[in-house]
């Protein structure tokens, strides 16, 4: 197909990327200090470009846990998962953090990752390659079927089909290539990629796009909180957060008793969900109640939030004329060069994870993420499992996915 021919043709003529972030390499230099197998073979993902951080820390972990099942196949136990850099996030405003590909060792504690899964960063395979590109045998381009519920039944199932387009940008690399497409219609489990992968048993580079459309193979079972407790964050982002909770919310503990947290997710979730999400007066009447009714004690208030500057001001000052302290956590120019967006986006939510009490906001991955935490962490379900509800109307509570060790 011509699309095809094109992807491949401009494939072919890309050069290596320089790259200057700490610990990366690439194939041209000889100090990469990396040690790897030849008989490794390796799936790569992506994830649709507009989806977010905390959506695709999910959809790794279906993949991580697919792989960790797969190893206790004998033919599986030579194949590894690349992490796929963080790169052009759609909420990560800094230049820095949206133009670059970053490393997952900027976030999170690879040792720990590794310890559930065979999982391995994306330059670290680059070394693998003879030539200046790194060319990924075989990309399976994932697609829903037009009807789910066709005959009123989700089935698992999966079909090749003939015409797909892939929009992704390899994260930035222009020394990645490609050398044969696979256009697939998928739903079900994302252990049914593996049927796939046992097409082609020569391939030893295998990537899906949109691995977001996979599903869990064992939601909230003891495999996916394993998972979940493997991702732990990198120690100087727990650092950097222990520090601001020692110095400004009076706390040294995994569960302090000395503040409430709130995520106030604004800017879409306001304009697409208004049925979902109370106005500023509404937050801080909810506020005040939660704290009356749970913990009277408490008078400071951490918040993480995407408002605008002038709504987080509304806010702040109510809740100080209600007799509130309120406390933001602002990055300075440093933290954000350090951090990356989303290292900041990460600190919010492990202040949040150790509040005395948490109030998140309806369907938001961010907020999920900060409910799991506080899971790992001890917390008694009715600290953790609440949300705004709006102005008027109905409004149900969260589910309660509860730790299963």
């Amino acid at each position: 197909m011509l699309f095809f021919s094109l992807l491949l043709t401009s494939c072919l003529v890309l050069t290596f990327a320089e790259d200057d972030l700490q610990g990366y390499c690439d194939a041209k230099h000889q100090s990469c200090n990396i040690h790897l197998e030849e008989d490794e073979k390796y799936i790569l993902y992506d994830v649709n470009p507009p989806e977010g951080f905390n959506l695709r820390r999910d959809v790794y972990m279906r993949f991580a846990i697919m792989m960790s099942e797969a190893q206790k196949h004998e033919n599986m136990k030579n194949w590894k998962l690349v992490l796929p850099p963080w790169y052009n996030l759609y909420h990560w405003k800094t230049v820095d953090s949206s133009h670059k590909p970053v490393p997952w060792s900027m976030f999170f504690d690879m040792e720990s990752l590794r310890n559930f899964a065979p999982v391995v960063e994306l330059y670290e395979i680059f070394p693998k390659t003879k030539r200046k590109h790194f060319e990924i045998n075989r990309l399976y381009i994932l697609q829903n079927f037009p009807d789910a519920f066709e005959n009123g039944i989700f089935d698992d199932k999966w079909e090749i089909d003939k015409d797909c387009h892939y929009s992704g940008s390899f994260w930035g690399y222009n020394n990645i290539t490609v050398k044969e497409i696979d256009c697939v219609k998928f739903q079900g489990r994302t252990s049914m990629l593996l049927e796939l992968i046992s097409l082609h048993p020569s391939d030893k580079y295998v990537m899906f796009a949109h691995g977001e459309i996979p599903l869990h193979d064992y939601y909230g079972s003891k495999s996916f909180w394993d998972c979940r407790k493997s991702m732990k964050f990198s120690k100087k982002l727990i650092d950097k957060a222990r520090k601001y909770m020692s110095e400004n919310l009076n706390c040294i503990d995994e569960r302090c008793s000395t503040y409430i947290s709130i995520h106030w997710r604004r800017q879409d979730f306001a304009r697409a969900r208004r049925k979902d999400v109370p106005s500023i007066k509404g937050t801080v009447r909810q506020i005040d109640k939660a704290i009356k009714k749970y913990h009277p004690h408490i008078l400071d208030v951490f918040i993480a939030s995407d408002a605008q500057n002038s709504e987080l001001e509304q806010l702040e000052n109510q809740l100080n004329d209600i007799g509130y302290r309120v406390h933001f956590y602002l990055p300075s120019s440093s933290d954000l060069q350090e951090f990356k967006d989303g290292g900041i986006a990460i600190i919010d939510q492990i202040i949040c994870s150790h509040a005395a009490f948490f109030i998140g906001t309806h369907e938001s991955t961010f907020t999920f993420r900060i409910q799991e935490e506080r899971e790992i962490l001890g917390f008694e379900s009715n600290t953790t499992f609440n949300r705004f509800c709006p102005d008027t109307g109905k409004c149900e509570q969260p589910s309660k996915w509860t730790i299963v060790n």
